[in-house]
């Protein structure tokens, strides 16, 4: 006689109900751990992190701590989580002329740090209505028919942008980039002879001032860094006292010349250019109206 294997439905039920157990448990758990994290975010938003003290750090001689905090719009009680800074900074910049920077830093649980840096004047910008008196960075923080004392001097550059608290831009690119190599180099230091006056008029020919003494005729725009190296090598080699016209010579020389015959044959090259544009004008003039005549001439037949 075959034995058969009796199955226990006891043991098979039992199985049944501790993963259903099981399941319920860790459905419950995921539940409460949801709560409790949506409970935690809307305290966040609602009652915790909300602001109780502001503090300004920083310089800025122009304005005043409570000025600063209205410029950004933030307001004690205002949530920290919920807070948007980098709308805040923004805010405060457009209305805080003579601030550089504006930096936000939330200090948990209920402390708001705002760091400002105040604006350094470093440049005169020559235009046709006016000065822009720019800061190192390239705010613009005044538009004026007086120069600032003691700024650096930029002539050539055409700005597009005017309107004080903006970041000056010009009308063309290379003019930001020849102006934005200049001040790299004037904001890093280390220029044994300041540079007073930088002349872009002409890509090709730009000329640096330095120190009121010497004239450095670059050529074209390119190797900025390079080329001011350069002459700062050979001015610090001369005297004290000497004044003149460095000329860049190729790519890797200068040539010293004396002030009065420099402005004398770049004097002549000028009028040489001049006459050549005007007798090319006159050609062209001369042709038109030939060409006219013939027009004219071929009607009447």
């Amino acid at each position: 006689m075959r034995d058969v294997e009796k199955t226990s439905m006891q043991h098979e039920t039992n199985s049944r109900r501790t993963r259903r157990r099981r399941r319920g448990r860790s459905f419950f758990a995921l539940m409460v751990v949801i709560l409790t994290f949506s409970v935690i975010v809307t305290l966040s938003m609602t009652v915790l992190f909300n602001i109780k003290t502001i503090r300004v750090t920083g310089i800025a001689d122009n304005y005043k701590a409570e000025d600063i905090v209205a410029a950004t719009g933030i307001q004690v009680g205002d949530n920290m989580v919920r807070l948007n800074v980098e709308k805040a900074e923004q805010q405060a910049l457009d209305k805080l002329i003579l601030v550089e920077s504006v930096n936000i830093h939330r200090q948990f649980p209920n402390t708001l740090e705002i760091e400002v840096q105040k604006c350094t004047p470093a440049y005169n910008v020559v235009y046709e209505f006016g000065t822009l008196i720019i800061s190192e960075h390239g705010r613009i923080l005044d538009n004026s028919m007086d120069p600032g004392e003691g700024l650096v001097r930029i002539i050539g550059y055409e700005p597009k942008e005017t309107t004080p608290g903006k970041q000056i831009t010009a009308k063309e690119e290379r003019q930001d980039k020849i102006f934005e190599a200049f001040r790299e180099l004037i904001y890093e230091g280390g220029l044994g002879s300041p540079i007073v006056e930088i002349d872009m008029t002409d890509f090709k020919d730009i000329m640096v001032n330095f120190d009121n003494r010497i004239i450095f005729d670059m050529g074209n725009w390119s190797e900025i860094d390079y080329k001011i190296s350069f002459a700062e090598q050979i001015i610090a080699e001369q005297p004290a006292d000497k004044e003149g016209y460095l000329v860049m010579v190729g790519s890797n020389q200068c040539s010293f010349r004396n002030k009065a015959d420099y402005e004398s044959s770049r004097k002549k090259l000028k009028e040489a250019i001049r006459e050549t544009t005007e007798t090319q004008e006159t050609s062209s003039t001369e042709e038109s109206q030939q060409m006219e005549t013939t027009e004219t001439i071929g009607e009447q037949e």
